[in-house]
């Protein structure tokens, strides 16, 4: 009975603090994904699909001033990391901010934010001091460990083996020490 119950509760357990992430997850405004995929593709030649992940959202309703101007605009900033590949070997971690204008369905350029003149934006960018591109060296490194590596296997294990005419000439009883004296 009480081993049930102690199962009962890890179950009951794992049941709730699993989906405490799932509830506390931030969702992008509809079509804010798709149009910063878009973006990025437009704006990186090797962006790599399948790598964004956007987070850190903040919605601010701001009045964008001028002729055009209709009423106010809800703009969602975002903080979008993803990878690019070059030649399938350099690969780089990027971190950016991103701003969708949900009003209208687009991304807003950073001198289009710059023209709403708001403080909530700008210092929302201004708290993400990582931004910018991490290049991963994995490969890069072992290539470089295989260059140093190869050579050193040819020189000590491979040559020794090759050209030891000891052991060929012992394997092949060129000296005559495997003969019987009856």
């Amino acid at each position: 009975m009480l081993k049930q119950l102690t199962a009962i509760m890890m179950a009951l357990t794992l049941l709730v603090s699993g989906g405490a992430g799932v509830l506390a997850a931030e969702d992008a405004p509809k079509g804010m994904e798709e149009t910063t995929k878009k973006l990025l593709a437009d704006e990186y030649y090797d962006y790599k699909n399948g790598t964004l992940e956007l987070s850190n959202f903040t919605e601010v309703e701001v009045t964008p001033e001028g002729e055009e101007a209709s009423g106010p605009i809800t703009v969602v900033a975002a903080l979008a990391e993803f990878q690019t590949v070059r030649d399938n070997i350099f690969t780089f971690d990027r971190k950016e901010t991103v701003y969708f204008d949900a009003t209208n369905g687009k991304m807003l350029t950073a001198t289009e934010v710059g023209a709403f003149q708001n403080d909530t934006l700008t210092n929302y960018k201004e708290q993400f001091e990582h931004l910018g591109k991490k290049m991963n060296l994995g490969w890069i490194m072992s290539l470089h460990a295989l260059i140093l590596l190869i050579p050193a296997y040819l020189m000590f294990v491979w040559g020794n083996q090759v050209y030891s005419s000891s052991r060929f000439k012992i394997e092949n009883n060129l000296y005559g020490q495997k003969h019987t004296f009856n």
